[in-house]
């Protein structure tokens, strides 16, 4: 993760909503971080690897596919980037219920999934995981 760098913190964030996109960059930035943006896993990888600051962190929002798929997509992202293992990687669930909202589960060693209920709950799990 990010070690006493000049740089804020990068979140390599995977977002296909045209309409989410530009929202959720700007709470990413007002937050603190510097955000790198990809429409799909091959420009993220491209991406990731063409820049000097490698990203920090993986934000990824599940859009129709499987949970699962968007975790292993995160993974192969950090693979292909070449980013090292304990890069963490969010999935921002799409669709749930009820019992699951407000809930950040860890699904592998640097792997977690979160079941959004506010925008607070993203910014204290991108603050944990990747601090300013």
């Amino acid at each position: 993760m990010n070690e006493k760098k000049d740089t804020p913190p990068t979140i390599l964030m995977i977002e296909l909503d045209d309409d989410t996109r530009p929202l959720l960059k700007q709470n990413l930035y007002n937050w603190g971080y510097r955000v790198l943006m990809a429409l799909e896993e091959e420009d993220a990888i491209a991406i990731a690897r063409g820049v000097r600051d490698h990203p920090d962190l993986i934000l990824l929002n599940q859009i129709k596919l499987p949970i699962d798929e968007f975790v292993n997509m995160g993974r192969r992202i950090r693979q292909g980037a070449e980013l090292p293992s304990n890069t963490p990687i969010v999935v921002m669930a799409e669709r749930y219920g009820e019992d699951m909202e407000g809930k950040d589960i860890k699904v592998g060693e640097s792997e977690y999934v979160t079941y959004l209920e506010d925008g607070e709950q993203l910014m204290n799990l991108l603050h944990r995981l990747c601090p300013i």
